[in-house]
């Protein structure tokens, strides 16, 4: 006798269905998983078969042969040992009921049948939707992520014995019902208000997110870099519902959703260490696992001391700053992942770290100076954006209260970025992200600018790169000031933010 159950195998940031089949024959006992399946598949005859007696069944003595379709495809992970142990069920006689049919089913099971939860739901259960599945059953602690697809029902399970005794009729399943995200407590965020002296970094800092532009904060140790950085996300307008989706699969993929995070509702922010590698930064395995590039996209990648990491690691980020995606090849396939993320980089001015410093004399000679700053490499240079210094507050400065707070910084983003919005029509299309066609379209420069662009091409020696960073960054600067065109004092302060090619 057979039978076949539909579920779902992860490749890279996809999925793709699985038709398990079971065939129960003569022979000596034993079960054979073929499909090609890794170490983790494999063992899920062990955990199948003491699963089922665990759970009151009846184990068939025979010879046992379980099918996974398509042959060609890889498959990974423990997800297939609830579909694995109902189609056992299912060619011994043991479950009957037509909600096999249509339905697709996704666990891990431990020895006394409880099912455990899986990596990988969420795309799992889309690419099922997406091949005409009614139903997918799924580890009741994946409920959370797997809610978010639209047009399929989705049902969580405990125990397997739950799900046999749903699929006969005879109990319910847990229902998934799509709830509002919750709100995040503002209360207790960070603020940007606690930043004194350091009104023209936060300028800065609402036109690098107004138009996604990368920055690089350059200064002494306890000028606030990182807490520059770590206030970046809660001044970036909220997650739209397509964008919770995105990165709430990415984070399934890597298996860091858990309890405290069904669901990922706020705006990454990543920051590896220094000693990270290249594959922790763009994924590493087979299929790759995102690393921390990916599971930036869409917030926030902060490279606090840039200088001290690897050339060559940070050098690797060259592309998915480009292209906002990242291509890597394993065992003869390409993987595809997204990394739109905004770069945010910092590292001190020299090797002692008081050079420029109003407070402390520093202590590096002139060529130290110049090596430590040319451990970033000109490629990457060239593809930040925005180049910002920062110098000790005074101690007036301390005590002010009209510092910028990140409500107002807020305000001033949401409205460029609806004027972006009005004009390209999609709220991921930013003037950091404009191809040269788009900025050759938007970010026309008349009159006055553009005779100051000609003038700042031959005295700063820019290239073509550079010279269209500029324009972009002035179109976001008169996005923020609400203006329709680019105008002379745009592009003045777009300039400024470029010191550090003139200087180097």
């Amino acid at each position: 006798m057979q039978s076949s159950i539909m579920t779902a195998a992860i490749r890279g940031m996809d999925a793709r269905t699985v038709r398990v089949e079971a065939d129960v024959s003569r022979g000596l006992p034993a079960l054979n998983i073929i499909g090609l399946g890794d170490t983790t598949v494999k063992e899920a005859a062990l955990r199948v078969r003491t699963a089922v007696v665990a759970s009151g069944f009846d184990y068939p003595v025979s010879r046992i042969t379980v099918n996974l379709s398509p042959a060609y495809l890889p498959k990974k992970g423990s997800g297939f040992d609830l579909p694995i142990a109902l189609a056992i069920l299912a060619c011994s006689g043991q479950v009957f009921d037509e909600r096999l049919d249509r339905t697709g089913f996704i666990g891990e099971l431990s020895l006394d049948g409880s099912i455990e939860k899986c990596r990988g739901v969420l795309p799992m259960v889309k690419v099922l939707r997406d091949a005409g599945m009614r139903r997918a059953v799924v580890p009741a602690g994946n409920i959370g992520e797997a809610m978010l697809v639209d047009g399929i029902e989705v049902r969580g399970a405990h125990r397997l014995t739950e799900v046999v005794e749903w699929a006969d009729g005879k109990s319910k399943l847990e229902h998934a019902r799509k709830v509002n995200a919750p709100r995040a407590d503002t209360t207790s965020r960070p603020d940007y208000a606690d930043i004194k002296g350091q009104e023209h970094v936060k300028r800065a800092i609402v036109i690098a997110v107004a138009g996604c532009h990368g920055v690089l904060l350059t200064g002494a140790p306890g000028t606030g870099k990182t807490m520059i950085a770590e206030r970046l996300p809660y001044i970036m307008p909220p997650l739209t519902h397509e964008e919770i989706v995105e990165l709430t699969c990415i984070y399934s993929v890597a298996g860091l959703l858990g309890n405290e995070m069904e669901t990922v509702t706020e705006r990454p922010f990543r920051r590896p260490d220094r000693s990270v590698t290249i594959p922790g930064l763009l994924g590493s395995g087979y299929p790759p696992r995102p690393g921390e590039a990916t599971l930036a996209h869409r917030g926030v990648l902060f490279l606090d001391e840039i200088a001290e990491m690897d050339r060559g690691t940070v050098d690797s980020l060259r592309a998915p700053i480009e292209t906002g995606s990242i291509n890597l090849f394993r065992c003869g396939e390409s993987f595809r992942y997204p990394a739109d993320f905004m770069l945010v980089a910092a590292m001190n001015p020299c090797k002692c770290g008081y050079y420029g410093s109003r407070k402390r004399e520093c202590t590096c000679s002139a060529s130290s100076i110049s090596m430590y700053r040319r451990r970033i490499s000109g490629a990457v240079s060239d593809r930040i954006d925005m180049h910002l210094t920062m110098t000790e507050p005074e101690y007036g400065q301390l005590g002010e209260m009209s510092a910028m707070s990140s409500a107002e910084m807020r305000e001033r983003i949401e409205a460029a970025r609806n004027t972006q919005f009005a004009r390209y029509g999609s709220p991921q299309i930013l003037n950091g992200r404009l191809d040269d066609q788009g900025v050759n379209r938007w970010c026309v420069l008349k009159g006055e600018a553009a005779s100051l662009m000609k003038s700042i091409y031959v005295s700063y020696g820019l290239n073509p790169r550079s010279y269209n960073k500029l324009r972009r960054i002035a179109r976001t600067i008169a996005d923020v000031d609400g203006s329709a065109q680019i105008c002379a004092p745009h592009l003045a302060e777009a300039v400024q933010y470029r010191e550090r090619e003139r200087n180097e």
